[in-house]
């Protein structure tokens, strides 16, 4: 509390007290003596009322004097008029309490001033300087600095100082007086200079004001010189003299910076020394070179300098100097050698290394130039590395440049830029590049009958350039010698004939000999010629045939060839000359033996000649005669007879009609006489008859065509035919047969509404197709729609022109349609009708209309630039509405858009408070030019938005109030704050919020801002509230914003007095009682403030023989208590009161112990040790137990104490003992306590009792499983009696509370079990995966307390798989059907499914019993065809299926297949014959049977289930065909004829099969005359069907037929000249002679039929006979399943070829490729080749692993193509392409010092590929390495050495996984934590081995002793300590362990004797079981008691 002074004044008047505030409201009142009044206290300073004086009687006067000090009324005044009942007392200036005297008077009225600390502290100076030396001493004042504080009050004068600045470290400054002292060594060079602030601060307050100090070290020559560094770096050129350039420059300097001595320098030394004298050194320290200095020859050297002070030169430093020689390039470049000589061989590689050219330079960095070659073309390149190496290998060809001459130079990369050259000479080595080259080619020779053994036929030659062996050469008679006729020297390449070769007459044998010429190379190379040797034999020409029969046409142009003679002779060898023998012959004969005619020949003229020719070789001759027959050629034409060329015919005649006919002749005879006529042009619509009648074949439209022209041809039948043609024109007529037709069913147009009246609209238009009148066209309106009372149109009923007849009006009617009738003239009449539809077009004659004439809008201030605020539709009656209209607005502010659209401008923004409207008006126009407009209003109202915040009037606010309890009915005010919103409504009313900044906050705010205190507010509590103050709006968003309200609370005396002590107590004796003698002394204090915290106190009661101190509370004798005569107690009851208003007291009780008798009973506890115990965890202030301590004397009182576990534990004046605090038995079982009771004597006696407080367990704690425990545990199936571990928990209770039972939630009936006692979890019957694959069982632990606690733990077990089930196919038995003939396929997917998982569940099938039609894919399980199977030869298979897995055991399962041929329909009908013929006489009739055709199918009867039906042929419609008996009949009678008809018929035969098939057969009928003079034959010409080039000799080939009236003989005319045929005369059937040749067909020969009795009556026909190369085989593959295998992530490759074989020749064994299914797009096939490829990289993991790929080969057959088929199975092979990937892994845990072998955990790592490629080794590294070890195969991680936790208790294990068994070998590693579980394996240890301590004999009860501890390895449980001192009858009852978990030992009390004692103290763990460790403590124990005098009995007298 701040010291106060008085203002004292008087007032004469009595003045009461009437209530409390800032300036005291007092009364006048003259009835009784005054006494002194203490006013309010106001503030050092304070100006205004003092006093309110208030009630002043009428008849009292007022007046102001001083009282004591005079002084005072100068600073205040009474305001006062005479007969006023009030006055006041204030100030006339201001008061100053350092003016006013200090002392107080008792009356009077003081007016308390309190000194406000309103000086700040002021320094005598604002700058301080001093100076100290560097070697000035520590704590020595280097200067003071003062300030002083004007405050009256010690409380505001009272100042402490501070120093701040810069290295501040080295001074300090005394807080009390401002000394600045030297804090640490000063050292000049490192600060010399300081400046800091220093700071005079108020010790209570907080002003304070500073001042500048500035120190300034003193320097002392103490250092030697240094320089700047202790080496420095020099550098010259070589060859230069002068200063050196040393960075930094070479400086030294005095160490004492402040003095600075000056230096001189000297050079110590050089090295090397024999530069001694090359250096000097001046004044200034510039080292110079005197001589220059090579750097080559040294390019470093070391000078040492010496800097001495020249006053002191013992004062030195040294420094080194390396003195770097800088490179000049003053050396030339030196190549490795001058020259360089390689030899190396032809043809040596691009890129090869030839040879290492190095070039060398002395100046510093060696040679870095350039290294380069000449000539640059040269077939070599020079690296910058100095590598010569081979840039164009095909240059160095020996034979062409057998050395090689190159320059390298050397160039420096530095000025002067140096260089220098040296050569490179290469010499070329041969190497066998070429190859022997055959001379004088080609070999060609003839030997003759007269040959000899031994005889040279011929030299071949030969040459080779290369070198040496290179080019020798060796022939050697390499093939065609196989009979051994010829011999070659290997030497010179001489050939010679070895045996005479064997000729027969006519022979000619070739050779072809090949010789081979090889050179002598190491890697010799060779070539080949052929040589032809000719051997010729005795020549004698001879004819094979001597006569020949042959035929020519008539009228050839020469030469044509007759034919050509076969001979024998040894031509060209031998040349042989054909001669004509017969004279005027007109034929010719070439040196080839062809014969020709020379001119012309005429069958007319001359019909047969007979040739002679001859053949010699000019010694001998042979002779032959060829007989020539001429035959007739066709030389005339048709004629026709005289006809009209134009006929007219009326159309629409039925078809038949007969239209004109025409006639022609042929002068030619036989068929060459025979006219046929044909007809060209009528499109279809007419054709000629055999007659020459054209008929109708379709009616006739002349409106589509009005004439025709044909043309007739009349052609014979002659060979080539001749032919005639006759145009003629047919005129079709018209009919009135078509109406009119309009040119549009549907006219539009369109009419504006004020069209004219009577102009044209438009033209209809209708045409007729007919002619004359039957096209005159008239119109008429019959129908318009809507309709009018009058037509609204018109139409000209010639024109069709329509015209407006009324005034259109859109609005009214906008479209009309108008039905308009087109007639034509025509008899009857015909007629169409057209709509017209008219359009009536919109005129702009209505303006816009607003669907509103005035608009209100509301829109938001808050609008965006440019948004749309309204959108408003206008219409317009005329059609285009208001579509091309716009707006027109006159604002600053919007904006109008079509369609309608009211925006904000992009330039405004939207303020409601300052523009809350407008009214804008808006025109609407409905087109830019001539539009007509309209107009709307648009009031726009603007919307708040709340964008304004509330803003406070006045801010911060200040209140004051009261210090009370207040309540929510009962508030009071304390004041009103204020804001305002520019918004309005909810965006502008205001809410006010108050929110304490600590939460407390016992005042509400009300909606006007109105403040009022609503809760408690004790300023003694808190006397000042800083609140948050919030104005907020009700907008949205809400908008807030804040200030603050401080409200200072004012005090109210609502607390009394306390005393510090609840009761007091002193003894007296009264032996030694005396008046006035102080007893003991009470206090109070008070919370509140001034005069309502002034105490004084008082006895309740009045006292003889106390009395009390009202204002110190002490309380003292009043008299000598003589009439005490016993042991007496006295209790005063004492009352402390407050001088507020209204006063409060308290009381306390005060006990004295008035002692008569002696003391010295002393204090004992009733038993001086105690034992209680407690349940834990009972409630705080459970009683425990009573101790009792016995005084000799009621007067003496004991008071209870403990000496420890004072923190949970309390003792109470009875000696009763509490729990403090609920206890946890598991935290401590014992407490022993050290009870102190103490006397109230004085000096009191104490005594010392041990209670052992034994804490009972209750059941609270459950049990605990490890959190260490693995619960993802995995088991093998089919396994019983698995141990799956112990899962133990532990129970931190004793007793019964801690047995633990183990049980399972559910065992899955029975599979599981688990030991109650041990909790050892095992199976109890084997486990099947497929059943169930995992297993969540929870395990519960359950304690035996009551109530039972329990914990339970889920662990989740998997199922390892094992192979123990089958695959099983779902069905036993699989029957398909498949269609014979089908290209391979799958059939069926029989898949097996296996309840396994993983590489168990793999399933690989394969099929027994028929293996070579079918193929099942090996693990698809898919059955498809290898080739198409055939009904007819196997119509069933029956083979298994089986399905199996790869691993063991092998389980398998089987399904029989059955596969079923469904036969198919593969041959249509077969007829009974290859082709039919029948001749008929023109006399036959209608009706005749033609011919029976007979067809079957195979395995029924002729005709049945056969459809017959004339398919070609019968045009005529002459044949008709039974379809169910084949019998072909003529339809009508026949005509006479003079000339043979030919009829070919085709005829079709179909089965009733699926599907049916169709076969034809050729049916010929020749209609005769009856008369005919010749043979007729049955057809025009045979084409039997083509034969097989296999056909053997006496094949059938057709049956030639001729119709005559005599017997005829058929023979071979002509055209067979090689003999192929033979003609059976008398039947006409023609069968082969021999083998047939392919290339020489087709033939075309003559048959000839001819009278049996007139060989001049004959008749021939053709026959044209074709061999094919039948397409017999079809392509075979050599396997028709291959397997081949394929990389995944191939890419696109070759896979295999596939080669197929076709036995046929020709295009029949021509095949191409081709994939019957592919999958896709990933394989292709080339179609020539056969070779596979697959298209896309596979991925084995992703992608199915094997594909059926069909291929099939076709070859190019005739008649039919043929394939064969190969199905390719494509295995997908895995390469490593995955690296493995870990299983996530827990963390593990094992206990320490688990065996070597321990299973800790398992990691597994899983590889997606297969096979090799997933195999995984583990690998361990990390920190446990050498803990722990892996199974590399199984991923097992074991102990390799035992743990310890104390060495560490958890390692950080990196597991390696790699698949190491092919490449790429891929790694993964996964991190494994692995954490060392403690067990109690290490006991405590003490820190010392003993222990020693001294103490007295005689001690207080708990003094300390000493404090032992120890440690333990150990963790946890096992780590945690006890300490006990073990039992000692004679030492331990004196010594305690305070806590048991500290170690602290304590006394109980005075000891027994002195002399040395010993305890050992035993430190125990907590683990299970237990471990402990003891020390001995060595006590020497002092005899302290009090001297005590002893008399010896003896010596008393």
């Amino acid at each position: 509390m701040a010291l106060s002074r008085a203002l004292v004044l008087a007032l004469v008047g009595w003045v009461t007290f009437l209530c409390l505030d800032a300036q005291k409201i007092t009364t006048i009142n003259c009835d009784v003596p005054p006494s002194t009044l203490v006013l309010s206290s106001f503030l050092d300073g304070y100006t205004g009322d003092i006093e309110w004086i208030t009630g002043i009687p009428p008849n009292v006067h007022l007046k102001l004097q001083e009282f004591l000090f005079p002084e005072h009324l100068n600073y205040i005044e009474l305001v006062y008029f005479s007969g006023s009942s009030n006055a006041t007392v204030r100030t006339t200036m201001a008061l100053d309490v350092e003016a006013l005297e200090i002392d107080e008077i008792e009356n009077g009225r003081n007016v308390e001033l309190i000194d406000v600390n309103d000086n700040a502290p002021e320094f005598q100076q604002s700058n301080y300087s001093a100076s100290v030396s560097e070697v000035a001493e520590i704590n020595s004042t280097v200067i003071k600095v003062e300030a002083e504080d004007k405050d009256f009050s010690p409380e505001f004068s009272l100042l402490t100082y501070s120093l701040w600045g810069p290295n501040s470290d080295y001074f300090s400054i005394r807080e009390g007086d401002g000394n600045v002292m030297v804090k640490k060594t000063l050292d000049y060079n490192k600060v010399n200079f300081f400046n800091f602030t220093v700071q005079a601060k108020e010790k209570f307050g907080n002003q304070s004001a500073t001042a500048s100090l500035i120190i300034n070290v003193q320097d002392y020559d103490t250092l030697n010189p240094y320089f700047s560094q202790s080496v420095y770096n020099g550098n010259i050129s070589e060859n230069q003299v002068g200063p050196l350039t040393v960075l930094p420059e070479v400086l030294a300097q005095d160490g004492d910076k402040g003095i600075n001595e000056k230096i001189i320098y000297s050079i110590k030394l050089v090295n090397p020394p024999a530069y001694s004298n090359s250096f000097s050194i001046n004044d200034a320290g510039v080292l110079e070179v005197k001589t220059s200095i090579d750097r080559e020859i040294c390019p470093n050297l070391v000078v040492g300098i010496q800097a001495a002070q020249q006053d002191k030169s013992f004062k030195t430093a040294d420094a080194i100097v390396l003195v770097t020689i800088g490179d000049e390039n003053d050396n030339d470049p030196v190549l490795s050698q001058a020259s360089y000589n390689v030899s190396l061989p032809e043809n040596f590689p691009n890129g090869m290394e030839v040879l290492q050219v190095t070039a060398t330079d002395q100046d510093e960095g060696g040679f870095q130039g350039t290294l380069s070659l000449t000539p640059e073309d040269s077939p070599f390149q020079l690296s910058p590395g100095g590598i010569l190496t081979v840039r164009n290998s095909t240059l160095l060809d020996r034979e062409r440049v057998p050395s090689i001459h190159l320059q390298v130079t050397a160039r420096d990369h530095l000025s002067p830029y140096k260089k220098v050259n040296s050569s490179i000479n290469i010499v070329l080595l041969d190497e066998n590049d070429n190859s022997p080259t055959f001379r004088d080619t080609p070999y060609r020779q003839v030997i003759f009958l007269n040959m000899t053994a031994g005889m040279a036929i011929l030299q071949v030659a030969a040459s080779d350039p290369d070198d040496g062996i290179n080019g020798e050469i060796s022939f050697i008679l390499a093939g065609g010698n196989e009979d051994g006729h010829f011999e070659l020297d290997t030497s010179t390449g001489q050939i010679s004939l070895k045996t005479v070769i064997p000729l027969e007459i006519n022979q000619l044998k070739k050779f072809v000999l090949w010789i081979t010429a090889t050179d002598g190379g190491t890697v010799p190379r060779s070539s080949s010629v052929p040589v032809e040797i000719f051997a010729v034999g005795d020549s004698r020409p001879q004819f094979i045939q001597k006569t020949y029969n042959v035929s020519v046409e008539e009228e050839l142009v020469a030469p044509v060839e007759v034919a050509q003679v076969k001979y024998k002779a040894l031509n060209p060898h031998i040349p042989v000359v054909f001669r004509v023998l017969t004279e005027s012959a007109p034929f010719a004969v070439d040196d080839e033996g062809v014969i020709s005619t020379k001119t012309k020949l005429d069958y007319e003229s001359q019909k047969n000649y007979t040739l002679n020719i001859s053949l010699s070789d000019g010694s001998t001759a042979d002779y032959a005669t060829v007989f020539i027959r001429v035959t007739d050629v066709n030389d005339n034409s048709p004629v026709f007879g005289a006809t009209s060329t134009t006929v007219a015919i009326v159309e629409n005649m039925p078809a038949g009609t007969n239209v004109t006919s025409v006639s022609a002749t042929d002068v030619d005879e036989g068929f060459n006489g025979l006219v046929v006529y044909t007809l060209k042009g009528g499109e279809g619509k007419m054709d000629i008859d055999s007659s020459g009648f054209i008929l109708l074949q379709k009616v006739l439209d002349r409106e589509e065509q009005g004439f025709y022209n044909l043309t007739v041809i009349a052609t014979d039948q002659g060979q080539p035919a001749r032919s005639t043609a006759l145009n003629l024109t047919i005129v079709v007529d018209d009919m009135n047969d078509n109406p009119p037709v309009f040119s549009s069913s549907r006219y539009e147009v369109k009419v504006p509404e004020d069209q004219e009246l009577g102009s044209a609209l438009l033209t209809l238009s209708a045409t007729d197709r007919d002619a004359g009148a039957n096209a005159l066209v008239t119109y008429q309106i019959v129908d318009q729609r809507p309709q009018t009372s009058s037509p609204v149109f018109l139409v000209n009923s010639n024109t069709g022109q329509l015209s407006l007849n009324q005034q259109l009006d859109y609005e009214t009617i906008n479209e009309f349609e108008v039905k308009v009738e087109a007639s034509d003239g025509g008899q009857p009449t015909l007629s169409n009708e057209t709509l017209v539809v008219v359009h009536v077009e919109d005129v702009n004659d209505n303006p816009p209309e607003f669907s509103q004439s005035v608009y209100d809008v509301f829109v938001f201030e808050n609008l965006q630039k440019g948004s749309p605020v309204y959108t408003f539709s206008v219409a317009d009656k005329d059609e285009a509405g208001f579509s091309q209209g716009y707006f027109i607005l006159n604002s600053s502010s919007f904006t109008v858009d079509i369609p309608g659209t009211l925006s904000l401008r992009n330039d405004t923004e939207l303020d409601r408070e300052t523009t809350p409207g407008f009214i804008l008006q808006v025109w609407a126009v409905d087109d830019v030019i001539n539009g007509l407009s309209s107009s709307a209003l648009f009031h726009i109202t603007v919307l708040d938005v709340n964008d304004n915040n509330p803003e406070f009037q006045n801010q911060p606010y200040n209140f004051e109030v009261l210090e009370g309890e207040y309540m929510l009915n009962n508030a009071t005010r304390v004041g009103q704050v204020t804001a305002t919103d520019l918004d309005e409504g909810e965006n502008a009313r205001i809410t006010y919020y108050l929110s304490p900044e600590d939460g407390d906050n016992p005042y509400s705010i009300q909606e006007d801002g109105t403040i009022l205190v609503t809760g408690s507010v004790d300023r003694e509590r808190k006397d000042k509230y800083e609140l948050l103050l919030v104005a907020s709006d009700n907008g949205v968003p809400l908008r807030q914003n804040f200030t603050h309200v401080s409200i200072q609370v004012l005090d109210v005396n609502d607390n009394p007095p306390q005393f510090t002590r609840a009761q007091y107590s002193a003894s007296v004796h009264v032996a030694a009682a005396k008046e006035g003698e102080f007893v003991l002394s009470v206090s109070a204090t008070d919370l509140d403030l001034g005069n309502n915290a002034v105490i004084s106190y008082s006895l309740m009661n009045d006292s003889d023989d106390f009395h009390i101190n009202n204002g110190t509370g002490e309380i003292t004798l009043s008299s000598n208590l003589d009439h005490i005569t016993t042991d007496t107690v006295v209790t005063l009851t004492v009352i402390a009161t407050d001088h507020g208003v209204p006063q409060l007291s308290s009381s306390a009780s005060v006990t004295l112990y008035l002692l008569v008798n002696d003391t010295s009973f002393g204090l004992t506890f009733e038993s001086s040790s105690y034992e209680f115990s407690i349940e834990e965890n009972k409630a705080p202030g459970t009683a425990v137990g009573s101790v009792k301590a016995l005084t000799g004397s009621i007067a003496v009182q004991v008071g209870y104490s403990l000496k420890s576990h004072w923190d949970k534990f309390s003792i109470g004046d009875q000696g009763d003992i509490v729990a403090l605090v609920r206890l946890d038995r598991e935290e401590g079982d014992l407490y022993s306590i050290l009870v102190e009771a103490v006397d109230s004597l004085v000096p009191p006696n104490t005594a010392v009792a041990l209670v052992t407080v034994r804490v009972e367990d209750i059941n609270d704690n459950p049990p605990v499983f490890s959190a260490w425990i693995q619960t993802h545990l995995s088991a093998p199936e089919n396994a019983a009696g698995l141990d799956l571990g112990t899962f133990s928990a532990t129970d931190l209770d004793t007793g019964d509370n801690a047995l633990i039972s183990y049980s399972l939630q559910d065992d899955f009936a029975g599979t599981f079990h688990i030991n109650s006692s041990t909790g050892k979890l095992m199976t109890k019957t084997s486990l099947d995966r497929e059943v169930m694959d995992s297993y969540e069982l929870k395990i519960m632990a359950t304690d035996s307390g009551k109530p039972p606690q329990s914990a339970s733990l889920v662990v989740s077990i998997s199922v390892e798989d094992v192979n123990d089930n089958p695959p099983v196919f779902p069905q036993r038995t699989y029957s398909v059907t498949v269609r014979e003939n089908e290209p391979p396929r799958v059939i069926l997917s029989a898949v097996a499914t296996d309840a396994d998982v993983g590489y168990n569940a793999i399933i690989h099938y394969t099929i027994t019993g028929e293996t070579a039609s079918f193929h099942v894919g090996e693990l698809s399980g898919d059955i498809a065809t290898l080739q198409p199977l055939d009904y007819e030869s196997h119509s069933q298979y029956m083979f298994i299926l089986k399905a199996f897995n790869p691993g063991e055991p092998h389980l398998q399962d089987t399904a029989n297949i059955t596969v079923t041929v469904e036969d198919v329909n593969e041959e249509g009908p077969v007829f009974d014959q290859s082709s039919y013929y029948k001749m008929l006489l023109d006399s036959s009739t209608a009706g005749t049977l033609v011919v029976d055709i007979n067809a079957r199918d195979e395995g029924k009867g002729y005709d049945e289930g056969i459809f017959y039906n004339i398919s070609g042929g019968n045009s005529e419609g002459l044949f008709s065909l039974s379809s169910t008996t084949g019998e072909l009949r003529l339809t009508r009678d026949l005509s006479k004829q003079t000339s043979p008809l030919y009829y070919s018929l085709n005829v079709t035969a179909t089965d009733s099969g699926l599907p049916p098939l169709s076969t034809s057969v050729k049916v010929s009928v020749v209609i005769a005359p009856m008369d005919v003079s010749f043979p007729v034959f049955l057809e025009e010409a045979y084409h039997p069907a083509p034969l097989s080039e296999q056909s053997p000799a006496d094949t059938f080939v057709v049956e030639v037929r001729a119709f005559y009236k005599l017997p005829v003989n058929y023979s071979i005319a002509s055209g067979d000249e090689k003999g192929y045929f033979i003609i059976y005369s008398s039947t006409g059937i023609i069968r082969t002679t021999k083998t047939l040749e392919l290339e020489d067909f087709p033939v075309n020969f003559k048959v000839r039929a001819t009278d049996s009795s007139n060989a001049a009556i004959f008749n021939e026909v053709e026959v044209k006979v074709e061999v094919i190369d039948e397409n017999n085989f079809p392509p075979v593959f050599p396997s028709s399943l291959l397997e081949e295998s394929l990389p995944e992530h191939s890419p696109a490759t070759q896979i295999v070829q596939l080669k197929a074989q076709d036995n046929d020749t020709g295009r029949n064994g021509f095949l191409t490729y081709g994939i019957l299914n592919g999958h896709g797009l990933k394989f292709r096939i080339d179609e020539t080749t056969g070779i596979l490829y697959s298209t896309a990289p596979f991925d084995y993991e992703e992608e199915p692993t094997e594909y059926q790929v069909v291929v099939y080969a076709e070859d190019d057959g005739i008649p039919e193509k043929k394939r064969g088929y190969c199905t390719v199975v494509i295995k997908i092979t895995d390469i490593n392409d995955w690296p493995p990937v870990f299983d996530p892994v827990p963390d593990f845990s094992v206990q320490e010092n688990v065996p070597v072998g321990f299973i800790v955990g398992k990691i597994t790592a899983s590889d997606r590929d297969t096979g090799d490629n997933a195999f995984v080794l583990y690998n361990l590294t990390g920190d446990g390495e050498n803990i722990f070890e892996i199974d590399e195969i199984q991923g097992i991680i074991k102990i390799r050495k035992s743990p310890d936790y104390e060495t560490m208790n958890k390692y950080n294990l990196t597991v390696t996984a790699v698949n190491n068994k092919s490449a790429p070998f891929y790694q993964a590693a996964t991190h494994v934590g692995v954490a060392v579980i403690d067990v109690n394996d290490n006991a405590p240890v003490f820190a010392q081995s003993s222990y020693s301590a001294s103490i007295n004999m005689v001690n207080p009860v708990g003094a300390p002793v000493l404090t032992v501890s120890a440690t333990d390895r150990d963790q946890g449980q096992n780590g945690l300590i006890e300490y006990y001192i073990l039992p000692d009858p004679t030492v331990s009852p004196f010594f305690l362990i305070e806590d048991v978990s500290e170690g602290k030992i304590i006394t109980t009390g005075n000891l027994s004797r002195s002399g040395e004692m010993h305890l050992t103290v035993m430190a125990k763990d907590k683990g299970s079981p237990p471990l402990n460790g003891t020390t001995v403590v060595t006590l020497s124990v002092f005899d302290n008691r009090p001297f005590v005098p002893r008399f010896n009995a003896s010596e008393i007298r």
